[in-house]
């Protein structure tokens, strides 16, 4: 049989023409700027290659960067900074990632990193066998595959689109340094968003069903359905108990 490259488009076509839907706010881990920032600072005074002024200069230039993006400076937090920001002297990672808890970033950054791709490829996780969807005509290696090259698609389209200038950030926020796929393609991290209960409904609809339990069907010997989560919204699929 013929192996589909993009099954996901037959069930969530609306994901390309309605990316708002990924604008609610969801947690994220967050980079710890401040040391590496003094620790520069002293290495260049330290070595005599930079005067007091110079350092000045360059904490204020790196400041400024977008690259400083992991969230609110919450030690000495801006004038006018929404308190919810930030939980004590750090930011709280729910929040981290929203423009209002930046108010450094630019136009272009708020609309890119806090609206447009706040939840960057996740519509890949519907290849998942954890999803409930696929028959056991799709192998499980099959379905992983085609979700780690969802994955590489979506990456190389997010970088090399309006956005690129800032994905490098995105995907730091999001993911550190550890590989976007092998991430989003497990299905600890597809049960882990589903169960958030910021993540937003429509996306939970469509990356989950709730398994087949029919008496007269034997689903189980069809359908890959290894899930059985307490997922809001979810439908009971034809031949399921109702929750």
């Amino acid at each position: 049989r013929l192996r589909p490259t993009r099954p996901h488009h037959e069930i969530i076509p609306w994901l390309l023409d309605r990316r708002e839907v990924l604008a609610a706010p969801m947690k994220a881990p967050e980079e710890q700027w401040a040391m590496p920032l003094l620790l520069v600072i002293f290495v260049l005074k330290g070595s005599g290659v930079a005067s007091a002024d110079t350092s000045r200069n360059f904490l204020k230039t790196l400041r400024s960067s977008s690259t400083l993006s992991a969230g609110p400076n919450c030690a000495e937090p801006a004038e006018g900074l929404p308190k919810y920001c930030c939980i004590g002297r750090a930011p709280d990672p729910a929040y981290a990632q929203t423009c209002e808890c930046n108010p450094g970033w630019t136009h272009p950054e708020c609309i890119c990193k806090g609206h447009l791709n706040n939840l960057p490829c996740h519509e890949c996780m519907v290849h998942l066998p954890g999803t409930n969807r696929w028959q056991k005509t799709f192998s499980k290696t099959e379905l992983y595959a085609n979700c780690n090259d969802c994955v590489s698609r979506c990456t190389s389209e997010l970088n090399s689109g309006s956005c690129g200038q800032f994905m490098a950030d995105i995907w730091t926020a999001r993911f550190g340094s550890t590989d976007p796929a092998k991430i989003i393609c497990t299905n600890d991290y597809l049960k882990s968003n589903l169960l958030n209960k910021d993540y937003p409904l429509e996306l939970k609809k469509v990356l989950y069903k709730a398994p087949r339990r029919d008496i007269w069907i034997r689903a189980d010997d069809d359908y890959h359905q290894p899930s059985d989560w307490p997922v809001d919204g979810a439908a009971a699929t034809p031949g399921s108990t109702p929750e």
